[in-house]
């Protein structure tokens, strides 16, 4: 195949769920085991999925003295975070993505409280219609066992967006309850009854005559160590009001000090406060309608307060409503780097502060290249002019592509709007482009998914520097994946040609076999769900050899906002068995000798036949010298070089840099010439 023949750089939990095998290869979902950082603090859990709303609630569910994260969100689901490490460095890593393992109303806010004094945590939650789900915890402190008791929790109605939280208001050993819904008052139902037997009557639909005008949702916390509870109260507008008691436990009297207290969010901000360091005060987290989970630490004491944010995501990555992915080697230093794109038209990039074999991916910036379209977009890299720095793609809602061309270089990229609507292509709406070498010519070929679910193939004319994209079809392959589509290639089963994989509207993914050659395919349905995935809604995916094993992995993009990983756990071979003789992975290894004058030796590996360019690169990232360009067999191979140019001129001293590609294979190692 073509140095070119695909571009796979343009996507969870830690667990032992495998998805059936695909032609010997077979895929791990994990949240949890590529290392994230956001600003001054890891992300625990950063290829969860994400949340479109996010309203946390605090429980040591385990009963072993550090705090667990439940998190309610928009489509009727609880995610729960176990929190695998300490009281003062917590790490929650995603265990179900659906505690209760159904869909119980839309917008769910959930709460807990050991309602029956049996010594365990039970779980309530609110909804989008005003009631209150009570499901008792039948296992035990240390294991829970949530089973639903009733959806209509003492009658209760509040109209609408109910958000309960339960407190011994009167410090009478019982506990009383307190409703936000979403006319902005707060609902309070005094416990007449027992510990044990609890009886709440509705007292007052306007508890201390708050009034936050939309989607209230009250909290309370002891936030001057006074040994009285205070009240605050996330809204619709993102503020929180706070309302401190003057009064006594016994007594409680609440005064309003502010309406933005600590921190402002976007919209219907969800705060819960809890020690997280486990330093002697209060921290808050607070949700969003983005699914953001901010987390403000408290730098000051517990008797005076001051919340420092130190992230907006702290369990996992999450850029809004749509999230598409995509990664690329923006830096050359051989480790893909990480790119996100939201809704809202920007892109977020992670840099690969690790290797190629072990990523760790630190936050940059959310405004990549200066991008802001306001709009969806997709995003997608691709060397389109073989300058040997990837050029970047965005597909847009308005169904055109913009290009973006690399004007930098492969170590220090600078992109330049050059094309707001690339070869004045139009697919209708929500344009998600992906480029392959199609038909094995050594360019770059485009195909682009959009809102009504076909593939458009746009076939490269031109050259490998010097593209032409003219459409030859807007229903490539006759495929038909419903309201959305979102195509991306890998040869998933080593057969040496590209395989179609097109997300769609539902969140899964189906597979298009390529069942031709690299230079005549012919993409046949080899499944409707792909692995059965299923990601929620809008799946965006890309495959990308994420730890340079060989084999390509799967990084998931949905409607959520947020990202799912899939490791590729099974060798690269088609089968278990390998041919004695042949590599197991590609391999590239140092030059030898290194410092050297006036030869040195590269030797690389190939466990299939491919098309490999072997290219020398002085550090402005300017080609020096061709080593390897045609297609090899599997096998390991042993290339020299005398220090010269593709003229045949000596080369300075200095250090230079060896690329070994494929297709979706890179890596660039360092030499070093002494004359």
């Amino acid at each position: 195949m073509s140095q070119l023949a695909i571009h796979i750089l343009s996507g969870l939990f830690c667990c032992a769920c495998l998805m059936p095998s695909a032609f010997g290869q077979q895929f791990q979902r994990e949240a949890d085991t590529i290392p994230v950082q956001l600003k001054l603090t890891p992300v625990h859990s950063p290829f969860s999925g994400g949340f479109r709303i996010s309203n946390p609630a605090i429980a040591d569910i385990d009963d072993d003295g550090d705090f667990d994260l439940f998190v309610g969100g928009f489509e009727g689901r609880i995610s729960f975070f176990r929190n695998n490490g300490t009281q003062s460095q917590p790490r929650f890593v995603l265990e179900s993505e659906n505690v209760l393992g159904q869909r119980t109303g839309i917008d769910v806010t959930p709460t807990f409280a050991d309602i029956d004094e049996d010594g365990d945590s039970d779980l309530f939650f609110g909804d989008e219609e005003g009631r209150i789900h009570f499901f008792r915890n039948v296992g035990s402190a240390s294991a829970f066992d949530f089973t639903l008791e009733t959806n209509r929790f003492f009658e209760i109605d509040v109209g609408g967006d109910s958000a309960p939280v339960f407190v011994d208001i009167d410090d009478d050993d019982d506990l009383d309850l307190f409703v936000g819904e979403n006319g902005g008052n707060i609902n309070f139902y005094r416990n007449i009854g027992t510990p044990q037997a609890p009886d709440f009557r509705l007292e007052s639909r306007f508890f201390a005559g708050v009034d936050v005008s939309f989607d209230s949702h009250p909290r309370f916390a002891d936030i001057d160590a006074d040994g009285d509870q205070d009240l605050f109260i996330g809204e619709d507008g993102g503020n929180i009001h706070f309302y401190r008691n003057v009064g006594t436990p016994q007594t409680p009297i609440f005064s309003f000090e502010t309406e933005n207290f600590a921190v402002l969010v976007e919209f219907d901000s969800a705060p819960e406060f809890f020690d997280l360091d486990a330093d002697g005060d209060l921290d808050l987290l607070v949700g969003d309608n983005i699914g953001n989970m901010n987390y403000y630490q408290n730098t000051g004491t517990h008797r005076n307060p001051f919340f420092t944010q130190l992230t907006n995501n702290l369990v996992s990555i999450d850029v809004g409503e749509f999230c598409s992915v995509t990664l690329a080697d923006i830096n050359n230093d051989s480790a893909l780097d990480l790119f996100f794109a939201e809704d809202r038209g920007r892109i977020h990039f992670y840099r690969n502060e690790g290797t190629s074999d072990n990523p760790s991916f630190l936050w940059v910036t959310n405004n990549f290249a200066s991008i802001n379209l306001a709009v969806g977009i997709a995003p997608t890299f691709a060397d389109i002019d073989n300058d040997n720095d990837p050029d970047l793609f965005v597909g847009e809602d308005s169904g055109h592509i913009r290009f973006y061309r690399n004007d930098g270089t492969a170590f220090e990229p600078h992109f330049e709007l050059i094309d707001d609507r690339l070869a004045a292509i139009d697919v209708g709406t929500f344009a998600v482009p992906a480029f392959a070498d199609i038909d094995d010519d050594g360019d770059l070929d485009l195909f682009i998914g959009e809102s009504e679910g076909h593939v458009h193939f746009y076939r490269n004319s031109g050259t490998a520097g010097r593209s032409d994209f003219t459409l030859e079809t807007s229903r490539y392959a006759a495929i038909d994946v419903g309201d959305f589509s979102a195509p991306t290639f890998a040869d998933i089963d080593l057969d040496g040609d590209l395989d179609l994989f097109v997300g769609d509207f539902f969140g899964e993914i189906h597979f298009f076999q390529n069942k031709g050659t690299p230079e005549n395919p012919n993409l046949m349905l080899e499944a409707e769900q792909f692995g059965a995935i299923d990601v929620g809604d809008y799946s965006v995916p890309i495959f990308a050899d994420i730890e340079n094993d060989g084999d390509s992995d799967l990084f998931i993009g949905n409607h959520r906002g947020g990202v799912y990983f899939y490791r590729n756990t099974f060798p690269t071979s088609v089968s278990d068995s390998q041919t004695p003789g042949i590599p197991k992975t590609i391999k590239l290894d140092q030059n030898f000798p290194n410092p050297f004058n006036p030869q040195t030796t590269i030797q690389y590996e190939l466990p299939k036949s491919s098309h490999v360019t072997l290219i020398i690169h002085n550090l402005l990232g300017q080609q020096v010298k061709t080593l390897v360009d045609a297609k090899q067999q599997a096998g390991v191979y042993s290339v020299k070089w005398e220090g010269k140019d593709d003229l045949e001129r000596d080369v300075a001293s200095g250090i230079y840099l060896y690329k070994l590609q494929t297709p979706g294979f890179s890596k660039v190692r360092k030499l070093t010439l002494l004359r």
